[in-house]
């Protein structure tokens, strides 16, 4: 007998960068106290249509001896436990949970609006890490169909204002918004990892999500965007402006898509071009000192 037919299933909704996300999961994977850092961004449910679903199902995942073409097995965070495949109109990733005797799977069409995590035998933390992740990774994908981009940036607010810091890991994005809160007056960290940012009738906004990656900060706020900088480590602080091409040449490495899905990928391309003619892109050649972030609050904010 299949005893997941007895489980009772609830819908848990969340807002994040004004799109409709949706759980269908068991009561018993509770994602109120699972995924802790969407706290904030839980809404009540309606009859209104989401725009990404997420479903949570503690059954096998459908067999196959065929998964697709694998496109990477790279990643930072699961190492050699991660796989990622293509098979047709459908995407499927796969982690090896943390016991070795399991797989997590998750199914997701063409434009990640549906998709579906099948559950393995795991832990509370590990459905937390798991989940939170796959959802990020799902989210990314799904947002490009609604004119928003997820960057990899630490962002700040100084003065309503968001100011979104750029560059590869460990050149220095958090310390810099840390400089900032620490050295420039009326700044807090909107996001130190993963914030959205999407193009509306009214202008450009980035958004705080649930993810963060290791600063806890999971803020449901948006601000106007001020301005992307691209940080490099040397000696000496020097600021350059980044105009049209070059501007575009500097956030994209930052955006979130997969290469694998054409119309993702140009969809991207065309919401940045959008971004960029309207947002201002620097360059900040940077120590970790004050003297930095005060050379770069001085260009962004000169005139304001």
């Amino acid at each position: 007998m299949n005893i997941t037919k007895s489980l009772e299933f609830a819908q848990t909704r969340y807002r994040i960068a004004d799109l409709i996300l949706d759980f269908n999961h068991p009561t018993n994977i509770p994602l109120h106290t699972i995924l802790l850092s969407f706290r904030d961004f839980q809404i009540p449910t309606t009859d209104d249509k989401a725009d990404i679903v997420i479903n949570i199902s503690v059954e096998e995942a459908p067999a196959t001896a065929d998964m697709g073409v694998l496109r990477t097995d790279d990643s930072i965070a699961w190492g050699d436990r991660f796989r990622f495949y293509e098979k047709r109109d459908t995407f499927i990733t796969t982690i090896v949970n943390e016991k070795g005797n399991g797989t997590w799977y998750q199914y997701s069409n063409r434009n990640f609006d549906e998709s579906t995590i099948y559950v393995p035998d795991s832990s509370a933390d590990e459905q937390s890490a798991v989940i939170t992740w796959m959802s990020m990774m799902i989210f990314g994908q799904a947002s490009l169909s609604h004119d928003t981009i997820m960057i990899h940036a630490s962002v700040v607010n100084h003065q309503g204002k968001g100011v979104a810091f750029l560059g590869k890991s460990g050149t220095g994005k958090s310390t810099h918004s840390r400089l900032w809160q620490t050295h420039i007056p009326n700044t807090v960290l909107l996001n130190d990892d993963n914030p959205a940012v999407r193009v509306t009738s009214d202008g450009i906004f980035i958004y705080g999500t649930p993810w963060s990656g290791k600063t806890p900060c999971y803020k449901n706020e948006r601000l106007p965007l001020k301005a992307f900088v691209r940080l490099q480590q040397a000696p000496a602080n020097t600021f350059t402006w980044q105009p049209d091409l070059k501007g575009f040449i500097a956030v994209l490495p930052s955006c979130t898509a997969i290469r694998w899905n054409k119309d993702l990928f140009a969809g991207m391309n065309t919401i940045l071009e959008k971004i960029v003619a309207e947002v201002q892109v620097g360059y900040l050649q940077c120590l970790p000192d004050a003297a930095a972030a005060e050379l770069c609050h001085s260009f962004l904010f000169a005139s304001a």
